[in-house]
């Protein structure tokens, strides 16, 4: 997964660059990304409440949500 911040470190693209799963590619759809544009280490995002669950992904895209929450706080620090 590759985050890509602003100068105010807000995130203006995410992407994953490898998937190697049977199920749950879903989690790399540009349409499913779009959810984490905007948001910074002021937000905590919740699976299904602010990013959208994906049938037959839950595990990657609860996985994804937590790993942009790590990286969210992380970067926080440096705000």
């Amino acid at each position: 997964m590759i985050v890509i911040f602003d100068k105010n470190l807000i995130i203006s693209k995410v992407k994953i660059l490898i998937y190697r799963e049977d199920h749950g590619a879903e989690v790399g759809s540009k349409r499913w990304l779009k959810q984490f544009i905007g948001k910074s280490g002021d937000n905590n995002l919740k699976y299904q409440k602010d990013i959208v669950a994906i049938s037959g992904a839950t595990i990657s895209a609860k996985s994804m949500t937590n790993e942009v929450n790590k990286l969210l706080k992380t970067i926080h620090i440096f705000n």
